[in-house]
């Protein structure tokens, strides 16, 4: 693929499977392909990367509706194009007819609203296309009808990449987005930032706490807040990071103190991967998957999910 995705229409496989593409047929052939102009989709950071759920119409993105390589023949139109869930029966038009390139639409919880007919609920998600309609006029949709069918070739998402060829102006290729409804992280449902709040140890694998204890939790900033294990010999907070763009939480290696009695002068936390590690706040709970090391070696990981009580 050099520049141009080339599409090959439901009808060429039609004729294959009624006639099975005899050699003699070829000629009658001609013209059923054609080559498309490769649609641009770029988010505005800046602006809504996901839907909170906790107030959906609230909601306010924008994107750019670009052409990949613009030096090359451009469509007439393009169509942006939303679904939802997937259901590429319910395709939803949401801007017909551009023609200009790059032009930036502003879409809302609204809007979404208004083209489905239904308020967006955690989990649903919206992938936004883009038909082309060719100079010739040939239309080419922006989701095939087929479930699990792509509509653009294999490949074209891995241009502008490392090491791949034929890039364009705009970086790796994104002939479609999506928007998906979550529990967006705010901190201030968690406490004030600057003060300490009572939490409710849901689950402690270290076993410091019982379910059901009440601790209190630093609130540091927007992103951090921190807790101390049940050490009596030198405790240090352990800080718990939140990344608001996927509700993931981390923690850096710390040395959290020791135990009376213990054998070692130093116990150290450090989160490690697993599905704990994230904030819920449709919940109000906050997750860790915590490894715990001493100087010779380590215990294990240990979940450790708490509840605010604000």
């Amino acid at each position: 693929m050099k520049k141009l995705i080339s599409y090959t229409f439901i009808i060429l496989t039609a004729l294959c499977v009624v006639v099975a593409c005899r050699k003699s047929d070829n000629p009658k052939l001609k013209g059923l392909t054609e080559q498309v102009p490769e649609p641009q989709l770029t988010k505005d950071v800046t602006t809504d990367q996901v839907i909170a759920v906790q107030d959906p119409e609230a909601f306010n993105a924008k994107f750019t509706v670009g052409d990949y390589f613009p030096s090359e023949t451009p469509p007439k139109s393009m169509d942006v194009v939303i679904i939802k869930n997937n259901d590429r029966t319910n395709q939803k038009v949401f801007k017909a007819g551009i023609t200009s390139f790059p032009t930036t639409l502003t879409l809302t919880g609204a809007d979404l609203k208004t083209l489905f007919g239904i308020e967006t609920v955690l989990g649903d998600s919206y992938d936004i296309g883009v038909t082309i309609t060719t100079k010739s006029g040939t239309v080419v949709p922006a989701f095939s009808a087929y479930s699990g069918a792509a509509s653009y070739g294999p490949g074209v998402t891995s241009q502008g990449v490392t090491g791949a060829i034929n890039d364009g102006p705009y970086g790796p290729a994104t002939p479609q987005i999506n928007y998906t409804a979550i529990c967006k992280f705010d901190m201030a449902a968690y406490g004030v930032v600057g003060t300490s709040q009572d939490f409710t140890v849901v689950q402690d694998d270290w076993e410091d706490y019982a379910p059901g204890s009440v601790i209190p939790v630093k609130i540091i900033d927007a992103t951090h807040l921190s807790f101390r294990y049940g050490t009596d010999k030198n405790p240090k907070d352990i800080v718990i990071a939140i990344n608001p763009a996927d509700n993931s939480t981390s923690v850096d290696k710390t040395d959290f103190g020791t135990y009376t009695g213990a054998p070692y002068p130093d116990y150290f936390a450090a989160s490690v991967p697993g599905s704990a590690n994230v904030v819920k706040p449709c919940d109000l709970t906050v997750g860790v998957n915590l490894n715990i090391t001493v100087s010779a070696g380590s215990y294990g990981n240990f979940i450790l999910i708490l509840k605010t009580n604000l």
